[in-house]
């Protein structure tokens, strides 16, 4: 590959602090691939003791591909594979590994981290069962006054601060604070009993031990030269861990692009880059300005609205491509032709669907598109709402795998116990419970010793005990049989599939039984393993798995996400919705100027998604937040040119009146509406009838009836904004107060 002389210039700094500033899609990927060539070719340094770190799986995947492609070897199938391969992953993946591998070497004892061997990570839903259980069951806290979920975050930032339980206390100027630093030293307390371990922790807990000098100076020999893509998007944490691997010899190289920081809400810190060129102020710098995939007009208008910022890094985003395609802006009548709008624009476009990518601010705001895309047959994928290893089949399947590899993992335990269904009721497992705090003893432990439970009825030990015969057979197998094996025993022995399936109709059975059938098909890839082996590894990369990773690019779909989740894409044509203020920017970020600033960040990442289409949408009306509202265009779109604006000509579509049908604001298909009062600012409103429910009455897996869509499950409620799977496959969002839904 021919590089340019910027991108040469970083290549050729091999032992010396490095800077790279870069924007989107300057090759930077490219650049640091070819270095590593160059470090290994050129100046015969031991692929080993090469680390090049970056934070999407994805991203991670690909350039592997890319070093193996220039240095004609095979990329490993994991990290504990990679014969005379460079260690080319993510942080957690990296932070893992480097535990596995001193908790295999040293004793826990001497490494005072509280966790050994045959650890489980605890992904968030986890996390928040252990909590509220914790401010339910010992601390005797309202949920509804102290919620787990907002516990949770304060928890997580006190870690990626670096301040732990003990030192929390020193936090502590507000009943809230109180009710975070008892949960946060109870929740430490079961995190090690369970020898499990959270997101926050594994870069907690290899800080910890790269803190311990001989540890530390051990992987500065090993890993004497270390490379870090997207270090805008670092925390305290890992700037502080990449420092220590670094001091020794600073052979450090890192890509920073400003422009793109858009991660505070996960503890990313831009004074970062201070510290940086604090520590090393006499680090050279490298820009790498010239953009390789949008034209010139995508290109100018970022350039326009990224400038508005005061606290970025001065640099010029520039392209050869002379592609002119307009920037389309659609300001739509309401938010139903906005999305009609849309899916036509897609329909009648040439090529194929997963030529289009959709963006949005939140999660939440995918109803109305997805809608339009149904109507029109448009198969399509909403990426950020259920995973696939968020559905319950899944989750419990994994639940087994989890407790099978650790019986200590009491979440897992709980999970799995009463599923599928054995009589082992809530009653019983309180009572465990009661023996476990008082007596502390293991699940595993009381389980085996049920008999002397007595407070449990006979009928319930004899539930546990079964299920403690066909637990014990599971452990055995799983030393005998590879994971892929393992899950399909665990199926078959506890007739999970008959439990799973049994008052579902034949559809949805399928749908059940093909993602089992999937999970299988995943675990095969560790077949060639130990069997031991191969069950951690693959609970271990798992648990890493984002819902980027999940996405086929080979599948012929229009795929839906928010602008944070697409950070790492490009396509062909993007469609960027809700440019309205109060919403993007969000109405939390207008009075500050900070949050502005990383909105506006936001917005450049969304632009800097297309290739050679870009469409801005908004809708003078649309129904929000169970109301009708106008908000005033964007801010950003006033900080754009005008003469890098297209207005997208709405004639056609308002004189077909095709928007109808998705009955919009209540009307028939034979209502008429007069195109002039559609482009006007009225005030005027048309009433709609909305269902009032009581939203405690509704709760997750709930059955409910649609006049729509017919009947569905309640999948994930949130406060009122519920995910409800239909019949008919789709996941729909609902405000649930609202909906027009019932209980069945």
């Amino acid at each position: 590959m021919q590089l340019n002389p910027k991108q040469e210039e970083a290549k050729n700094k091999v032992e010396w602090p490095l800077l790279i500033i870069a924007w989107a899609w300057s090759w930077k990927t490219a650049t640091l691939t070819e270095r590593v060539q160059y470090m290994i070719k050129e100046k015969n340094i031991d692929p080993f003791n090469i680390m090049m770190v970056t934070f999407t799986n994805k991203a991670a995947s690909e350039m592997r591909e890319r070093v193996a492609k220039t240095l004609w070897i095979e990329a490993p199938r994991n990290i504990y594979s990679r014969w005379n391969f460079p260690l080319v992953w993510t942080f957690h993946s990296i932070w893992i590994f480097i535990l596995k591998d001193v908790l295999s070497r040293y004793l826990s004892e001497e490494l005072q981290i509280g966790l050994k061997k045959d650890f489980v990570i605890y992904d968030e839903q986890d996390k928040l069962s252990v909590l509220k259980s914790i401010l339910k069951n010992r601390l005797n806290v309202d949920e509804k006054e102290f919620p787990a979920r907002q516990v949770a975050f304060y928890i997580s930032n006190a870690k990626n601060s670096l301040i732990t339980a003990k030192w929390y206390e020193k936090e502590v100027d507000s009943s809230l604070k109180e009710i975070v630093f008892k949960a946060y030293m109870e929740y430490e307390k079961d995190l090690i009993q369970n020898n499990a371990i959270d997101f926050d922790d594994i870069l907690i807990k290899t800080y910890a031990i790269l803190r311990i000098p001989k540890i530390l100076e051990e992987y500065q020999e090993k890993y004497k030269y270390l490379m870090v893509d997207e270090y805008q998007d670092t925390n305290l944490v890992q700037y502080e861990m990449v420092k220590l691997l670094a001091w020794k010899y600073r052979n450090l190289a890192v890509v920073w692009d400003d422009s793109q920081s858009i991660y505070s809400w996960r503890w990313a810190d831009m004074r970062n880059i201070i510290n940086f060129r604090k520590d090393y102020n006499d680090a050279l710098i490298v820009k790498l300005e010239q953009n390789y995939r949008s034209t010139k007009k995508i290109i100018a208008w970022a350039n326009a609205v990224i400038a508005n910022n005061t606290s970025w890094i001065k640099k010029e985003l520039w392209t050869d491509n002379d592609l002119w395609e307009h920037i389309s802006y659609i300001e739509a009548p309401d938010d139903k032709t906005e999305a009609s709008i849309i899916v036509n624009i897609i329909k009648e476009k040439e090529g194929n669907f997963k030529d289009n990518l959709i963006l949005y601010r939140t999660n939440a705001q995918s109803r109305q598109l997805e809608e339009a895309l149904m109507i029109k047959n448009i198969p399509y994928r909403v990426v950020g709402w259920q995973k696939f290893y968020d559905r319950k089949e899944i989750k419990d399947l994994l639940s087994y795998l989890k407790t099978i590899h650790n019986p200590s993992d009491v979440v897992s335990m709980k999970r799995i116990i009463n599923t599928p269904t054995r009589k082992i009721w809530a009653r019983s497992i309180e009572i465990i419970d009661n023996y476990k705090e008082n007596f502390w003893l293991t699940y595993p432990q009381i389980i085996e010793n049920v008999d002397e439970v007595e407070e449990l009825k006979a009928w319930a030990k004899n539930a546990i005990k079964n299920f403690n015969d066909i637990f014990e057979n599971l452990v055995l197998f799983s030393e005998k049989n590879v994971v892929s094996e393992l899950i399909r025993e665990v199926v078959k022995a506890t007739k999970y599939d008959e439990y799973l399936t049994e008052w579902l109709s034949a559809e949805e059975k399928e749908s059940k039984l093909q993602n089992i059938d999937e999970l299988v098909n995943v675990a095969t890839e560790y077949n060639w393993m130990e069997p031991r082996e191969s069950l951690s590894i693959f609970l271990e990369e798992v648990a890493l798995i984002t819902d980027m990773d999940t996405k086929d690019d080979r599948a012929d779909y229009v795929t839906l996400m928010t602008i944070h989740t697409s950070k790492w894409l490009e396509e062909k044509r993007v469609f960027l919705t809700w440019l309205e203020d109060w919403i993007f920017p969000s109405f939390r970020s207008i009075w500050e100027q900070q949050a502005l600033e990383e909105e506006r960040r936001l917005m450049y990442v969304a632009m800097t998604r297309a290739r050679e289409e870009l469409f801005i949408s908004r809708a003078k009306e649309r129904f929000h937040f169970g109301d009708y509202v106008r908000n005033p265009v964007s801010r950003f779109m006033k900080e754009i040119p005008e003469d890098h604006i297209s207005d997208y000509d709405l004639t056609e579509y308002l004189k077909n009146k095709w928007w109808f049908s998705f009955n919009s604001f209540g009307s028939s298909k034979s209502d008429s509406l007069d195109f002039k009062s559609l482009k006007s600012d009225s005030n005027t409103k048309i009433v709609k009838k909305i269902a009032d429910n009581d939203v405690s009455q509704f709760k997750k897996w709930d059955k409910v009836s649609h006049p729509k869509f017919w009947w569905g499950l309640i999948t994930d409620l949130n406060w009122e904004l519920a995910s409800i799977a239909f019949s008919w496959k789709w996941i729909k969002k609902m405000n649930i107060r609202i909906a027009p839904v019932r209980k069945i």
